[in-house]
């Protein structure tokens, strides 16, 4: 298994806006790319990283969208990037909430976010160089992810993630 290094990144507020339906989204026509997000996404792969996404989707757990529909919305998402010559190496997501309405998903799961149950997963996939690999979050929660995972974490809140990445020197 090849090492690698990873750019882990949330998805709701860091590669899209979050600001319909309380961050619910499921939906192509409801997605709005953050600006330079793509633009962020190829200098990642071009400088050599794997990006993978990874995120908590409890809306699926709440019944607002089925796995389906995410599923269908990360590929919409692949298709737009592919239009640049570029992609996401890999989408993790967890459906799970305790407090789900969905029986199926109404659980508590080491997949959520701040847990490192999708960190896991993709070092199944991939060995993971961790002082070369980090997450970039919206949340506390993709902070405390990245630190349990032994990885650097970086808290954007900010409007433009291309920029955002060089001015920090992520990569």
């Amino acid at each position: 298994m090849k090492s690698e290094k990873v750019a882990f990144l949330d998805r709701d507020g860091v590669i899209n806006s979050n600001n319909f339906n309380n961050g619910y989204i499921a939906n192509p026509i409801n997605f709005r790319w953050i600006p330079g997000a793509k633009k962020a996404i190829k200098l990642l792969k071009n400088k050599g990283f794997k990006v993978v996404v990874v995120s908590n989707q409890s809306g699926v757990a709440r019944g607002f969208f089925k796995i389906s529909d995410v599923r269908k919305l990360h590929l919409f998402i692949q298709n737009q990037l592919k239009l640049i010559n570029t992609k996401i190496d890999a989408f993790f997501f967890c459906p799970y909430h305790q407090d789900g309405v969905i029986k199926r998903f109404k659980k508590n799961s080491n997949l959520r976010k701040p847990k490192i149950g999708m960190f896991r997963l993709v070092q199944k996939k991939w060995k993971i160089i961790k002082k070369k690999s980090f997450i970039i979050g919206d949340q506390t929660t993709d902070m405390e992810f990245g630190k349990k995972a032994g990885i650097r974490g970086y808290l954007f809140k900010s409007k433009n993630l291309f920029y955002y990445i060089k001015s920090k020197k992520i990569c």
